[in-house]
């Protein structure tokens, strides 16, 4: 029964944030039409997160270059960064995972391209969560690079350096997550229209 108990508080949870979502349509307008207009002029749009988030990013890529529903659009200039595994796993071992994102976003990045980190945590130097993130955060700013950051509630630290983020009214990874694979949708289905 505990299980049974926890399953239908996970799923009223999801529901809860999944239906506060609707308060927060006009967050996602801005960020659909802030992308339509950099992809008007022809920036590059990188994408990025850890772990459950990288593969959260790996779908939102897919949506955008492969098809979200209209089968007759063009592709979208998404990068997935972090794709290019031998080059991940070569700068990893003889330097520092916590830096690859540096030497992507550095080789690949003009002023002007936006940067979309996805994270739960947002990030926290103290507790060595999402380094990387953070380091990459930074860079950006320099490089001139503007972020979307896809966080929960907390936001953690690369929601300090974004020009737009978007907060998933929870601290609970899991809810977290289906909320941002909802907005992901969202968004697709937007840039599309």
């Amino acid at each position: 029964m505990q299980i049974k108990n926890k399953l239908i508080q996970h799923i009223s949870e999801s529901s809860k944030v999944t239906f506060e979502t609707i308060g927060k349509i006009d967050e996602i307008f801005k960020i659909s039409n802030f992308l339509k207009k950099k992809i008007k002029l022809k920036k590059k749009i990188f994408i990025y997160g850890n772990g459950g988030s990288f593969a959260d990013a790996s779908h939102f890529a897919g949506e955008l270059i492969a098809t979200y529903k209209n089968t007759k659009r063009n592709a979208l200039p998404i990068i997935l960064l972090s794709s290019n595994l031998a080059s991940l796993t070569a700068w990893s071992n003889d330097f520092s995972f916590e830096t690859y994102l540096l030497r992507e976003i550095s080789a690949l990045s003009n002023p002007g391209d936006v940067l979309i980190l996805i994270s739960t945590s947002g990030g926290n130097i103290k507790k060595k969560q999402s380094v990387n993130l953070i380091n990459v955060a930074k860079l950006a700013i320099k490089k001139k690079v503007e972020m979307i950051c896809f966080v929960g509630k907390n936001g953690g630290e690369i929601s300090k350096y974004a020009k737009i983020n978007f907060f998933s009214n929870s601290t609970k990874t899991p809810i977290i997550q289906e909320n941002q694979q909802l907005i992901f949708h969202l968004i697709s289905e937007i840039l599309e229209y």
